[in-house]
């Protein structure tokens, strides 16, 4: 069976990425963009885009407008603060590092080093650099590579564009999360588990690029539901994995929706922005929201054509 190795590529990188792709300028389609009114707070729901091109600006009006009418932005983690930034480096040599006797090489065995050896070859990868981090790590930091090699630019990424905006303008910035408790979800990844997705993601990287401008094309229509078939269709029904995304997705949206549940109930427009494969499904941060009672209603707009 195969597993779900380009989206394990998406996943490490929190991303869901940005591509070419652009739908015409006419219209009000929808978008991947939710509002839902508290008593006395709205909050505004944006699918988040990590890594994209620049011919993916300008957003829609309505993104913008809802930005500029809260009193607050809320992402996953800020990563432009420096406290998060060392806090990540110090996290990984910490706990990304393999033990003092052993290396990459000896973690993976001669077949799969081989295999990563010929890859980094064919990129002018130097793998003495990773040689005692983590297989997971050397994977995260390799996909994000391919990423930069094929254009992705992670300075031009949605919450980093929201997250410039706030600090330019002074609005206050809220974290649904820590950056330890983002990591710690791939220092937990097990040896059986770690070798296996270094080896499929080897196999899949040439369609990462593919991929994920199918994924955002989905994200540009708005269809958080369509989008969420595609990832389960990839994830596949091996148990393992379907713990791990459950780590990964589930439980972390169940405690990001506690905390807008309680934004609802302040008097502060917040406009949140979390990676667009935590909304739709069952345990969507959607669906968790009308279970709790909240009516959540979509927004349309157009994106630019393309030049």
């Amino acid at each position: 069976m195969r597993r779900p190795a380009a989206r394990f590529a998406l996943t490490l990188t929190a991303v869901l990425l940005a591509g070419t792709a652009v739908l015409p300028a006419h219209g009000a389609e929808p978008v991947f963009l939710w509002q839902v009114e508290g008593e006395g707070a709205t909050v505004t729901l944006v699918g988040s885009i990590h890594v994209g091109q620049p011919d993916f600006f300008p957003l829609p009006e309505v993104f913008e407008s809802a930005f500029a009418d809260a009193g607050a932005l809320a992402v996953e983690v800020d990563i432009t603060n420096p406290a998060n930034v060392q806090k990540s480096m110090t996290l990984m040599m910490q706990k990304g590092m393999l033990p003092a006797d052993e290396t990459l090489q000896d973690r993976l065995g001669e077949d799969l080093w081989a295999r990563l050896e010929a890859f980094a070859a064919e990129r002018g990868t130097p793998l003495a650099m990773y040689s005692k981090f983590k297989p997971g790590i050397v994977a995260m930091i390799l996909v994000m590579e391919e990423y930069q090699r094929v254009g992705f630019d992670p300075e031009l990424g949605i919450d980093k564009h929201f997250l410039e905006a706030a600090q330019a303008g002074g609005k206050e910035i809220r974290e649904l999360e820590t950056i330890e408790d983002q990591l710690e979800l791939f220092f937990m990844i097990d040896d059986e588990l770690d070798d296996v997705l270094m080896g499929e993601m080897l196999d899949q990287m040439d369609q990462i690029e593919a991929m994920t401008n199918e994924m955002v094309a989905l994200w540009m229509k708005g269809d958080a539901t369509g989008l969420d078939a595609m990832l389960q269709e990839q994830m596949g029904d091996d148990p393992e994995m379907a713990e791990f995304y459950r780590r990964l997705l589930d439980d972390r949206n169940v405690a990001m929706v506690d905390k807008i549940d309680a934004w609802l109930g302040g008097d502060t427009d917040v406009f949140v922005v979390v990676g667009a494969g935590h909304f739709a499904g069952e345990m969507g941060i959607i669906n968790l929201l009308e279970q709790k009672g909240w009516k959540v209603l979509q927004g349309s707009g157009a994106f630019a054509a393309a030049e």
